[in-house]
C-alpha cells in the first residue's frame, strides 16, 4: 500500500518553475475565466441586440414612444445601464470566487 504524502506548497512551486502540473493549473483557471467572460458576454449581446430584433418583429413595441422618444431607444440608451451594472457586479463577483478556489487549491 503506498502512501501519498502532500507536499507543502507543492502546487505553488508547480508554477512558480513552470512545471506541466503547474500549466494545468494555470490552463485551467484560465479556462474558467474565459467560459465565465463569455457568458457575461453573450448575456449582454443577447439582451442589448434583442431590442432592435424586437422592434423589427413586434412594429408596435417600435411604435411606442416614451417622452416622444420611440421605447427601443429608451431602453437601449438608458434602461440598459442598470442592466451593464448589475452584469459587471455579477462578473467581478464571480471572478473572484474563482480566484479565491484557485488561490484555496495553492495553499498548504
Amino acid at each position: 500500500m503506498a502512501v501519498h504524502r502532500r507536499v507543502p506548497g507543492g502546487e505553488l512551486r508547480d508554477l512558480e518553475e513552470q512545471t506541466p502540473v503547474g500549466e494545468i493549473f494555470l490552463g485551467a483557471l484560465m479556462r474558467r475565466q474565459l467560459a465565465l467572460s463569455l457568458r457575461v458576454a453573450l448575456t449582454l449581446v443577447a439582451v442589448l441586440g434583442a431590442q432592435p430584433l424586437l422592434a423589427w418583429l413586434w412594429p408596435g413595441y417600435g411604435r411606442l414612444q416614451v417622452f416622444g422618444i420611440p421605447l427601443p431607444w429608451v431602453v437601449l440608451g438608458a434602461a440598459s445601464y442598470p442592466f451593464m451594472i448589475a452584469l459587471g457586479l455579477y462578473y467581478v463577483r464571480h471572478a473572484e470566487r474563482i480566484d479565491d478556489e484557485f488561490s484555496e487549491l495553492l495553499e498548504p
